[in-house]
């Protein structure tokens, strides 16, 4: 009877241990899967309202309608005389090259063999509305070939009410 009873306790024993087992290495897989879905660090959290004053949502909501917008840059370039005179303009002549890095130009080793002030305006136009502003900037020419300029920061935008 005592052989019996251990030939029943030793895989009722490890039929438990199976079972718990399976439970506990299951649940560490789920835990593992949930924590694979990364969520925001605290830093990235902001509270609800992280404004001092409440943001009014209008009600009714506004509703968006397309306008169209006609946007127009001009701006001055300096040409050869030569080649206006014999109406050879390339579009090569009327290219820029907008300096945004002086030291990307070694002027110790090139020579700048002419300066002139040049403007850029830029207007948008709607139905509703027409707008523009300006910058100058000063063109140079240097013995690599290139033609760069240099421009200032752009005005403030002017509507025809605000002259």
């Amino acid at each position: 009877m005592l052989n019996r009873l251990k030939r029943l306790i030793i895989p009722t024993t490890a039929l438990f241990v199976f079972v718990v087992l399976n439970f506990t290495i299951g649940g560490l897989i789920k835990v593992q899967a949930a924590d694979y879905i990364k969520k925001p660090s605290e830093t990235h959290h902001q509270s609800f309202e992280p404004y001092p004053n409440k943001i009014v949502i209008p009600d009714p909501k506004p509703r968006g309608v397309t306008v169209r917008v006609k946007e127009v840059i001009t701006y001055e370039v300096v040409v050869d005389e030569q080649k206006v005179a014999s109406d050879s303009v390339t579009v090569e002549d009327l290219e820029l090259t907008v300096v945004k890095d002086k030291k990307s130009i070694n002027f110790h080793q090139v020579d700048c063999y002419f300066y002139a002030k040049v403007k850029q305006t830029q207007e948008r136009t709607t139905d509703f509305l027409s707008s523009s502003r300006w910058r100058e900037g000063e063109q140079y020419w240097l013995s690599d070939g290139g033609k760069y300029v240099e421009w200032e920061p752009w005005s403030e935008w002017y509507s025809g009410t605000q002259w």
